[in-house]
């Protein structure tokens, strides 16, 4: 979606409004690695726009193998990169099956974020929940799930941070105006749109859960990192990378591809958890302070050294 050539940003047109992950990562690599050694590459993020003869081409990918975009490593299309980057092991081994792309092109270096796990104790009088991604990856399945377990617990609350605007992709916000008016009206939500990655952050700080009854194939979950990292209670599908992105700290349940058996399993397993609550009122507390929920791997020092031992090992 854009190129890192000789340390300056290249966008495109699918990425000069953006404000995702792939964009918070492109920042990682300005801000963490020597500006000295960027001068020897092009660094891809998914979808090239041109190969560079002057620098060696690294592909970092962040989107799915099947992505038509990816029709430049077909046949021995994949030569033309010196090194591909991915996130998870998962899209990795996806890309390779896929793509013909040997494993000795290969590194892993998973998404980083700065905010550092420490162990807090949350007030449980009002469990808030919290769902902080693009629309389409399962917001239409958390509204009646939300809607059904706030008929039961009285002291739920949903906090919703979601929309494409955060892509710059306004319009492809309309096929949702219907689902986001009915969180907007619901008593138990509060609807923000797309905010700051910052205020996001903060909300997560005083948020108790990240329901995410997921149905788009993640490569990472940037969301999810985020949401482990706060202290919150996640509760996911085992769909694509997030099992590898959860690394021990979340509790999963079995994903299912209709989306209603989806959503009355995801509807089951959240129950659980405020049914558990609601008998002992430190299980949230207990259960979020975990040293599974440091995440090590996703650390910016550990960024930051496997991106410039990559680029030393490869100029």
């Amino acid at each position: 979606m854009s190129c890192i050539y000789k340390g300056e940003v290249v966008d495109t047109d699918l990425s000069s409004n953006a404000r995702g992950g792939t964009e918070m990562m492109r920042e990682r690599l300005l801000q963490h690695v020597p500006a000295d050694l960027l001068q020897n590459f092009a660094i891809h993020f998914s979808r090239p726009r041109e190969i560079y003869s002057d620098v060696k081409n690294i592909f970092f990918a962040h989107d799915l193998a099947t992505d038509p975009e990816n029709a430049i490593l077909q046949g021995d299309g994949w030569k033309q990169f010196e090194k591909f980057v991915f996130v998870s092991y998962w899209q990795r081994d996806q890309y390779i099956m896929m793509h013909g792309i040997p494993y000795s092109k290969c590194a892993v270096i998973e998404n980083a974020i700065e905010m550092e796990y420490s162990v807090t104790q949350k007030s449980t009088d009002v469990v808030r929940f919290i769902y902080h991604t693009t629309p389409h990856r399962g917001l239409e399945l958390l509204y009646p799930i939300f809607d059904a377990l706030s008929k039961e617990f009285s002291n739920i609350h949903l906090e919703v941070f979601s929309s494409f605007e955060i892509y710059g992709w306004k319009e492809r916000d309309k096929a949702y105006l219907d689902l986001f008016s009915k969180l907007s009206n619901h008593p138990n939500i509060t609807y923000y749109g797309t905010q700051s990655n910052d205020t996001v952050l903060a909300a997560l700080k005083n948020s108790h859960i990240f329901l995410y009854p997921c149905i788009w194939q993640e490569t990472s979950c940037i969301a999810m990192i985020e949401a482990i990292r706060a202290g919150c209670l996640v509760i996911h599908p085992t769909l694509a990378a997030l099992p590898e992105t959860a690394s021990t700290a979340t509790i999963m349940y079995d994903y299912h591809e209709d989306p209603s058996v989806h959503a009355n399993i995801a509807y089951r397993a959240a129950r659980t958890v405020l049914n558990i609550q609601k008998n002992d009122p430190a299980f949230i507390n207990n259960f979020t302070n975990n040293v599974a929920a440091e995440l090590p791997r996703n650390s910016i020092q550990g960024f930051k050294s496997k991106w410039i031992n990559l680029l030393e090992q490869v100029k």
